[in-house]
């Protein structure tokens, strides 16, 4: 087998259990706020935990950088050089205890968050994602055993401070601490201040909804928008798994200048997620908005089915923005991110004081095609990857929107889209096949 399909399979599966994991958390979080606590106590709980999430990003200005050269110095066998970025990468995080005398929850979380998004860029940089994944797997039990304490914030502090003293154990048994040296702290700076605002701009898409809705509508609006979103980011991870699978390898292939096989993964894996995604929510929104309304003990009403296609544009042009932000394009990436982000803002001052919580899916639905637009713009132009990859996403939510007609013609609407996209169904059916064989 291949050194490239090893790096994929390991990387995908580690991440399934890392970032499947991870996403739980918040729907399990949600759920179980909302019956201990209330709706008003689990949308104040969850607009500070977004807010701490914002700010680990600056405080983990270094981690997509360190991500990206830890896997072309891997690649180049430059191990000296990956030792020289680790060290200020998270130590930054830090920073964020100055925070502690504002708000000690939001100090300590956006901290540790920032610590947690270090070390996954670091580890799945170095193509080690399988270790991100046992560490994960033992912080999530100290998350579960946080809903014993009667704290609201105990589950996240228990399941990111484990990862912090993790982290601190890994870098140390593995000796990956070294000495900073000039020329690659130069790198480090330099890709991070462009990827840093890319990175920004996608939290914000994905954190904003709940403390902004909080902010403009009330702590009942954001927890309603908790519940929905909730779930449907779980979606979200279907393409951070890919991700973390693809990035290292874009990263690693730009730096033996094969640019020609950045194209056909970003299209390949384009394809695929458009045809699973699509799938997915044509089911969750046959069968998802009540078992989410049983779930959490409220109707989360019509603004489950925008929230789903949002997610469904977002999926979509993933990977493209990945293949620019992992080669010699973020500037490209950053631009289109910060666009959107700045749209959805705006537009969410109007949408959510006037819709509630459609107006905040209306707004990430709003930003994420804007993002989508200009990502298959320079995608195409830089990268030579095809718009027409995005053709059957266009399919899947005109089909999709038949869901506020009724469910029987949302039922019709799924028919034909496995029926228009059927040579995709069989060459992924062949893909998996292929994975399984072995490659000289």
């Amino acid at each position: 087998m291949s050194y490239e399909r090893r790096v994929i399979i390991r990387h995908s599966l580690a991440s399934m259990v890392a970032l499947g994991l991870t996403g739980i958390t918040r729907f399990l979080y949600s759920a179980i706020v909302a019956r201990r606590f209330g709706l008003e106590e689990l949308g104040m709980a969850n607009s500070l935990i977004s807010q701490a999430f914002f700010v680990a990003i600056p405080l983990s200005f270094f981690a997509i950088a360190l991500g990206k050269y830890a896997s072309e110095f891997l690649g180049a066998g430059k191990t000296d050089s990956i030792r020289s970025i680790t060290l200020p990468s998270f130590l930054l995080p830090l920073i964020g205890l100055l925070l502690i005398p504002v708000n000690l929850y939001l100090g300590i979380l956006a901290t540790l968050r920032g610590i947690q998004l270090t070390l996954r860029n670091f580890l799945y940089g170095i193509h080690r994602g399988e270790h991100y994944a046992y560490i994960i797997t033992l912080a999530f039990a100290g998350f579960l055993v946080g809903f014993l304490i009667p704290n609201v914030f105990a589950p996240y502090l228990l399941f990111l401070g484990l990862i912090a003293v993790f982290s601190a154990a890994y870098l140390v048994r593995f000796d990956f601490v070294g000495k900073p040296r000039t020329s690659e702290m130069g790198l480090l700076i330099s890709y991070s201040a462009f990827a840093f605002l890319g990175t920004l701009s996608g939290v914000f898409l994905i954190q904003g909804p709940y403390f902004m809705s909080e902010y403009l509508s009330g702590p009942e609006v954001a927890g309603i928008v908790s519940a929905i979103l909730s779930a449907a980011f779980l979606m979200t991870y279907l393409p951070q798994i890919l991700q973390s699978a693809i990035m290292p390898l874009f990263s690693y292939k730009y730096g033996r200048n094969e640019s020609d096989y950045v194209k056909l993964l970003a299209e390949k894996t384009t394809s695929i997620l458009i045809l699973v995604t699509g799938v997915a929510v044509f089911i969750l929104m046959l069968l998802g908005r009540e078992v989410l309304s049983a779930i959490f003990g409220f109707d989360v009403g019509s603004a489950f089915y925008l929230a789903l296609m949002a997610m469904e544009v977002y999926i979509a042009y993933n990977p493209s923005i990945v293949a620019l932000n992992s080669t010699a394009y973020v500037r490209r990436g950053t631009l289109v991110a910060l666009l959107g982000a700045f749209a959805v803002l705006l537009s969410w001052f109007y949408l959510i004081p006037a819709f509630g919580a459609m107006g905040v899916m209306a707004g990430l639905m709003l930003g994420y095609g804007i993002i989508l637009m200009g990502v298959a713009h320079y995608a195409r132009a830089l990268l030579d990857i095809s718009p027409r990859i995005y053709t059957p996403l266009a399919v899947a939510l005109l089909l999709q929107s038949l869901v506020f007609l009724s469910k029987y013609a949302l039922l019709a609407g799924f028919l034909l889209f496995l029926a228009y996209d059927r040579r995709e169904i069989v060459e992924g059916m062949s893909l998996v096949k292929s994975f399984r064989g072995r490659e000289s």
